[in-house]
Formats: C-alpha cells, sequence, structure tokens
C-alpha cells in the first residue's frame, strides 16, 4: 500500500471516522475525566444515602431478584457523566403491584440538591414495560425563589425495562437527550447460560432556569405500568453526555 494512504487511513481509524469505528474509553480513561469534571465543578455526583429506598449494600442481599447483585455500584463514569451509585429509589408501577405485589410509594420528594446547574442527568431503569410515550416519571425542580418546573422521562424515549431483549438487539432509548449508560449483568444469575443481561439508561433533563438555585428535586411515579427506578443523580454543566455503548 502507498505509505500516504496508510498514514491517511490510520488517521481516520484514530478519528473514529471510518465507518463502523467507534473509539470507546477505557474505564480508567472514562474515570479519570469524570474526577476532572468534578474537580472543575462541572458536574456533582450526589450522595443520596438518606435519600433510597434500598442501600446499594443491600443489593447482594435481595434473595427475590438476585438480578441486583450484577449491577454496578459505587463511583461510575457512564456516557462521560459521573455517578455517585448509592442504591435505589423505586415508585410506584401497575404492573409491579397487581403482578409482583411490590406496592412502591408514589413519589419520592424534597431531595436536597441547593445548586445551580444546566442539566440533571438521570441514571435509571423500570421494572415492566410501557407503551412508547407513555409518561413513567416526573421530575420536578423546585427553585429557591419559590417556582418549579416538571419534566417527564416517557417510555421508549427515556425509560426501558431493566431486562434488556433477550438473545436479540439490545433497544436503546429513542430520544436524543436519553442513551444507554450500561449493559451487562444478568436478570437471572442463577442461571449462568441464559443470556438475559440487564440495562440502564441515562437522561440529560434541561434546567430552564440555570441561573436559580434549585433547592430540591422530586421524583414522582406518573403511575403507568412500569415502574420507575432511579439510581443516581448528577445535576452539572450542559453537554457532558457521550455515548459510548454501541450494541446489536
Amino acid at each position: 500500500m502507498n505509505p500516504q494512504i496508510h498514514w491517511f487511513l490510520s488517521g481516520l481509524l484514530c478519528a473514529g471516522l471510518l465507518a463502523g469505528c467507534k473509539r470507546v474509553p477505557t474505564a480508567a480513561s472514562a474515570r479519570a475525566e469524570g474526577d476532572r469534571l468534578i474537580q472543575r465543578g462541572q458536574a456533582a455526583p450526589l450522595a443520596m444515602t438518606t435519600n433510597y429506598m434500598t442501600p446499594a449494600a443491600y443489593f447482594d442481599q435481595i434473595t427475590s431478584f438476585p438480578a441486583w447483585r450484577t449491577v454496578p455500584r459505587g463511583p461510575q463514569v457512564f456516557d462521560g457523566v459521573p455517578l455517585e451509585i448509592g442504591g435505589m429509589i423505586c415508585l410506584w408501577g401497575e404492573n409491579n403491584e397487581k403482578q409482583l405485589h411490590l406496592k412502591f410509594p408514589e413519589a419520592r420528594t424534597g431531595i436536597p440538591l441547593n445548586r445551580k446547574f444546566e442539566t440533571l442527568y438521570v441514571y435509571h431503569g423500570t421494572f415492566f414495560s410501557e407503551k412508547d410515550g407513555v409518561p413513567v416519571c416526573a421530575v420536578v425542580f423546585r427553585y429557591e425563589d419559590g417556582s418549579a418546573v416538571t419534566n417527564q422521562l416517557l417510555y421508549g424515549e427515556d425509560m426501558l425495562d431493566w431486562a434488556a431483549n433477550r438473545g436479540g438487539r439490545v433497544i436503546a432509548p429513542s430520544e436524543s437527550r436519553s442513551e444507554l449508560a450500561w449493559v451487562g449483568g444478568s436478570f437471572a444469575p442463577d442461571r449462568p447460560k441464559a443470556k438475559e443481561p440487564l440495562r440502564f439508561c441515562l437522561t440529560a433533563v434541561e434546567n430552564p432556569q440555570p441561573d436559580v438555585t434549585v433547592s430540591t428535586v422530586d421524583l414522582l411515579s406518573c403511575k403507568s405500568k412500569a415502574a420507575a427506578c432511579i439510581l443516581a443523580l448528577t445535576p452539572g454543566k450542559a453537554g457532558l453526555m457521550k455515548p459510548a455503548l454501541s450494541y446489536q
């Protein structure tokens, strides 16, 4: 091959510009970039210890759903966003109550933020599915001046069942503000031959009043068939998400 052509193609590969080529950051480099964002004040992963319904320390003890022992916890960086996964907040869903007899609360209110930010990054999944476009969870910003803004996370566009498509293509959210954040683990860890991966998504919820301090955030069930499960919140600068996952 002509040397000039060789170097040209190499440059394209390094830049990730050739069709089908996608540079995925290593865990170490992603973590280092996440640390830099935190140090610069561009992201502030919330430590929601007192707000979780189930702390991550109990994930290994949920015998009715052993899948929880296979999910990431602690400090993580997914899609370029640093997160602190310290547990889960699960909200009411119709199918959870009717089929599993699990009646989660309809709201988790008053989660303290006390800061200004451009975007709230929400790391989440659902139990059970819904029709695309149906609201599953409402995220309410409550400002120090007494005003409030509500943003809904919709099934299919933002939120998806944490049990990824078994044996098939892992579907991602359809809305541009939401991405697959993590795919792995197993819905059936006691059946090692079963290919039943889990998935969680990340949604960038825009703050329409970035110059006003947000005192608290509320998470509300929209009373759909699916139950929202929120695992981490990170307020920060807009545009931090850099999708890194590509599953077929």
